[in-house]
């Protein structure tokens, strides 16, 4: 099967761009294209800085806030509450400039200078210099996050959530091409068996692993029972590559520091417990670097919200069968409801 090209939907799956145009799309991807054109006149810390002033000014009178402060509170509770509504406020601003980030995603992905790179960088590129699952999560802009496979010499592929406007959809493909040039693969009952293939064929596949997966596996998050994808931790068992964690934080304006760390993914006869246990590791990795930046997380996220169908049972910390384990089965035959980046 040919591969797609850059930006285009992996064969075999509907994304929602075939969904019918209405007039409402046309608007949405009107309003879309001026901003990106307006923006892209600027050098990249214009788009940065009124998205973030914009965002950071509206969004903490929004029930979204209210939310985030919610799972500050859970999350941090050593935290006062006015360190709480500090953190909550900055991460508005910050989540702006990656929103204006994005109309310029292709100008930052080809500028190193604007990335410190870990000093033993050389060896993650050599760990993942087969192919390996680039596990990324919403912290710094992980919309250029990209640039760290990019700079060990491997194509990376990314998995995204198909837009419901088709037009705007398509058009966000194709700003996110140049940081995705082994395509971007819409979520889908085929996305399993591609992206393995992928990994096995030298290629980086990109996941944005942490977010909430109502049907992933069960992890300690902050102390607290959370969801989780399995999907990094299959791939990376099934296809024997190593899963490499990834960040890039914001140190000052339009400027980053990167975040690497290999994530241990044993192989035994269990192989839920495998998953289980490296899908913890990967989020105590995840939880470490959020307490480092908290105000660049979205704490926004449902992370810990409970499902009234299914318990939910920590894997990693028991090594019996239960059915938070059983799940990461399902997970593989319908990853397209994992999460993106």
């Amino acid at each position: 099967m040919s591969e797609p090209a850059a930006g285009e939907p992996a064969a075999g799956a509907t994304p929602r761009a075939s969904r019918r145009v209405t007039v409402m799309h046309r608007l949405e991807y009107a309003a879309v294209r001026l901003f990106g054109a307006l923006f892209r006149l600027f050098p990249p810390e214009v788009a940065s800085a009124t998205m973030g002033a914009v965002l950071g000014t509206v969004m903490p009178f929004t029930s979204r806030h209210r939310r985030a402060l919610e799972h500050l509170a859970l999350a941090l509770p050593d935290k006062t509450e006015a360190e709480r509504k500090r953190i909550a406020r900055a991460m508005w601003w910050h989540f702006g400039r990656v929103f204006g980030e994005a109309f310029v995603i292709d100008r930052l992905v080809a500028d190193r200078s604007r990335v410190a790179f870990p000093p033993d960088f050389e060896r993650f590129r050599e760990v993942g210099r087969e192919g390996a699952i680039s596990a990324a999560l919403h912290l710094g802009n992980w919309e250029i996050a990209g640039i760290l496979p990019r700079e060990a010499g491997l194509p990376l592929a990314g998995v995204y959530q198909a837009l419901h406007n088709p037009l705007a959809d398509r058009h966000l493909r194709r700003m996110r091409a140049a940081a995705f040039p082994a395509g971007l693969y819409p979520k889908g009952p085929d996305l399993g068996r591609t992206l393995i293939r992928l990994a096995r064929s030298g290629i980086a596949v990109g996941i944005v692993s942490d977010l909430r997966e109502k049907r992933g596996i069960g992890v300690t998050f902050f102390g607290e029972p959370a969801y989780a994808t399995p999907l990094p931790a299959l791939l990376a068992r099934t296809a024997r590559r190593p899963i490499i964690a990834g960040a890039v934080i914001r140190t000052k304006g339009v400027r980053f520091r990167a975040l690497m760390e290999v994530i241990d993914v044993p192989v035994t006869d269990d192989r839920d417990h495998d998953v289980a246990v490296a899908t913890q590791a990967l989020h105590d990795v995840f939880e470490r670097w959020i307490r480092l930046a908290p105000e660049q997380w979205l704490w926004t996220h449902r992370k810990w919200a409970r499902s009234a169908a299914r318990p939910l049972v920590v894997g990693a910390r028991r090594r019996d069968r239960h059915p938070s384990a059983s799940a990461s089965r399902e997970t593989m035959n319908a990853s397209g409801r994992t999460s993106t980046p």
